[in-house]
């Protein structure tokens, strides 16, 4: 469960909240994940064993205080849920502050550039020693 607080601003409840702008911003978000991917996977120490495989699919039960959910299927057969906030999509990637709404990732609150991080890991993992 999302858990809103006011430790962190961003993740107050949002007024007037809108599904398509976050389904806008979902596009971004997904854009931005496949190419932070491609430079995971440029890491030597690391390998892939499974990504993002297939459309996001709307979860709105678990829509919150003005974030709407979607869960990215894995190809190891796992989902990451991912909860975007309903407003314009410069308030959650431009704006730097913690006054920013975040990104809710596995219901782990984020900012827009460590949520990128965090799907786009999905699935890595260090390469053994020979």
């Amino acid at each position: 469960m999302i858990s809103h607080g006011a430790i962190y601003p961003g993740a107050l409840p949002i007024a007037d909240a809108r599904e398509d702008l976050a389904a806008a911003a979902l596009e971004v978000f997904l854009t931005a994940v496949r190419e932070r991917a491609v430079e995971l996977e440029q890491v030597p120490i690391r390998h892939r064993v499974a990504g993002i495989d297939g459309n996001p699919v709307r979860a709105p039960d678990a829509d919150s205080d003005g974030w709407f959910a979607w869960n990215l299927p894995v190809s190891d057969g796992t989902t990451v849920q991912i909860c975007i906030p309903g407003v314009e999509l410069a308030r959650m990637r431009d704006d730097l502050s913690t006054a920013a709404p975040c990104l809710y990732v596995n219901a782990n609150p984020w900012g827009w550039d460590a949520a990128v991080g965090s799907v786009a890991n999905e699935g890595m993992k260090l390469r053994q020693s020979p």
